[in-house]
């Protein structure tokens, strides 16, 4: 993982209570990589380390179950999910399903006249500044955070909460595969066209249209991870390393 990728925080709950809170912070140090695939983690390291006691902790663990990024083993040890590119694919093919139907429901929207698109056309202007900008780790951080911004002001658009609540679910577990390649800068200088390509469609008002584009951006993404010759990919079992 590049060093200098960053950690757009994906909001699954809201971090009203201790429970949440710990929920959010075990998924920032799962995502960053600072607890890493496949490490053992216990209650009791856990209570001393996050200043929690043991009942909102065993809430946020179970929540990090459900998603997939914490595992309990036969004899009850807890670890972190290893990263496998079976996961990837389906993650990346129910994130095509998803936001493909978040983008129609934008494009319905829009030819009802009841949303506007200003937002994420600001979004791609920023997008494409960055793309000039100086070259390194804060660009590529840069146009990763504006890529993420922009597919979360689309739902936000689309207006549709149950849709929401399933695509934040999916955005957290992506997000530590999504850093893995955040090195990887062939497709850093298309991003904004692509975005663009998704603007447009949805703003024909064409929800077939608006879904395709959308599906077909996002399996640009995982061509581009699984074609990757420096991705991470153990190609023997399978399972995805960091460096």
């Amino acid at each position: 993982m590049s060093e200098g990728a960053s950690y757009v925080p994906v909001r699954y709950g809201v971090a009203e209570s201790v429970s949440g809170w710990a929920f959010e912070e075990l998924s920032r140090r799962i995502v960053v990589g600072q607890l890493a695939p496949g490490e053992k983690i216990t209650e009791e390291a856990l209570v001393r380390d996050l200043g929690v006691s043991r009942t909102p902790l065993r809430e946020a663990i179970k929540q990090l179950e459900e998603l997939g990024l914490i595992v309990r083993q036969r004899n009850r040890t807890l670890r972190v999910a290893p990263l496998q590119s079976e996961e990837l694919i389906e993650l990346v093919r129910l994130r095509e399903h998803v936001e493909g139907l978040v983008a129609a429901e934008a494009a319905r929207k829009v030819a009802a006249g009841e949303i506007g698109t200003d937002a994420l056309r600001a979004i791609i202007r920023a997008i494409e500044d960055a793309e000039t900008g100086s070259e390194g780790l804060a660009q590529i951080d840069r146009i990763f955070d504006l890529g993420t911004q922009f597919h979360a002001k689309l739902v936000t658009l689309a207006a549709m909460p149950r849709v929401a609540r399933i695509h934040a679910g999916l955005q957290l577990a992506l997000a530590r595969y999504r850093l893995v390649n955040a090195r990887d800068k062939r497709r850093l200088n298309h991003r904004s066209a692509e975005h663009r390509g998704i603007l447009e469609a949805v703003e024909s008002g064409d929800p077939g249209a608006a879904e395709a584009a959308m599906r077909l951006h996002i399996r640009e993404g995982l061509r581009a991870y699984t074609s990757n010759p420096d991705d991470g990919f153990d190609r023997a079992d399978r399972v995805l390393t960091r460096d």
